[in-house]
């Protein structure tokens, strides 16, 4: 599992908060990069990194949350909506949240300012 910087975490409801500031240079790129920010985010909560570090999360419903500011419009906004309505449905991810004993959902917010 490659490494990540969650910015901060909630509770109630957990949340995973990933802040990402504009203006980018190199769009392309940085949505590359939150992508895999995202899905590593997905792989600690299935896996239970994050129950780990906080084991009252453990079987909890998660929340992996973006706050852009600053950021391309509408191609931010156009990537999370493609990657949070899909990505659960991938076959991998889907077994592995069906199984995991870590976390009951993920759910995905935006928020962009």
């Amino acid at each position: 599992m490659s490494e990540v910087t969650v910015d901060f975490i909630t509770k109630n409801p957990w949340q995973m908060v990933l802040v990402e500031q504009g203006p980018w240079d190199d769009v392309s790129a940085n949505l590359r990069r939150l992508q895999e920010r995202l899905y590593t985010c997905i792989d600690v909560a299935i896996d239970g990194k994050l129950a780990e570090l906080y084991p009252e999360s453990t079987g909890a419903s998660v929340v992996i949350r973006l706050d852009g500011y600053n950021l391309p419009m509408p191609e931010s906004q156009d990537f999370f909506e493609r990657f949070s309505s899909t990505v659960l449905d991938l076959p991998d991810y889907k077994i592995a949240l069906e199984t995991s004993l870590y976390v009951s959902r993920i759910q995905f917010l935006a928020n962009f300012e």
